[in-house]
């Protein structure tokens, strides 16, 4: 894979990551339409287990499919697609090298009803690699009451603390970590508002 100067000049930022993650960045920045700018398009998909896939997926029925998403993300060109456990378990063979994989290890619970946005780890680095994901990500709610909230043994770490662990081991396991870290929707003036 030949590298331009600039994905080149990028790659040069990371001096202490390990060679198999600087590839899974250069795989990223070389895929896709924008191949080799140093930009990336990154399609997220997650809204069917944040927000009910009903209410995520109901106005564009296709969208209930999996294969869809990965459709999407290749005839666009993105760089790469992002997606919880269960989207990416469904059509990761079928579409085995067509777009980098990015799994997204947890996700907002809406099922929690709690006034602030609070973390579901629903999967894990060695997920990630068994899938052959070129990333790892974890969100991180900055803003939310819930962020550095202790949780139980065996539920998900507090939101910032949970974001370190997931990025050490995603290293460990030559994967690029990535995170998210969405504004809260409340913080935002209300003209700011979608």
């Amino acid at each position: 894979m030949a590298l331009s100067e600039r994905v080149k000049q990028i790659l040069s930022w990371y001096p202490s990551d390990n060679p198999g993650t600087l590839g899974n960045l250069a795989r990223m920045l070389n895929h896709g339409t924008l191949a080799g700018t140093g930009k990336m398009v990154i399609l997220p998909v997650d809204q069917g287990f944040e927000h009910g896939p009903h209410r995520s997926f109901g106005p564009n029925p296709p969208a209930y499919d999996p294969d869809y998403h990965f459709q999407l993300a290749i005839d666009a060109g993105c760089n790469a697609y992002a997606a919880p456990l269960g989207f990416l378990e469904a059509g990761a063979g079928k579409f085995a090298g067509e777009v980098p994989l990015i799994l997204k290890l947890n996700n907002s619970d809406s099922l929690s009803k709690l006034a602030e946005p609070c973390s579901a780890v629903t999967a894990s680095v060695r997920d990630g690699v068994r899938l052959g994901c070129t990333a790892v990500g974890y969100t991180i709610y900055p803003a939310s009451g819930a962020r550095n909230t202790p949780r139980p043994r065996g539920s998900a770490f507090p939101l910032s603390s949970g974001a370190t662990r997931a990025a050490a081991a995603s290293r460990r396991r030559v994967r690029l970590p990535w995170t998210w870290s969405p504004m809260q929707r409340r913080l935002l003036p209300k003209w700011g508002r979608t």
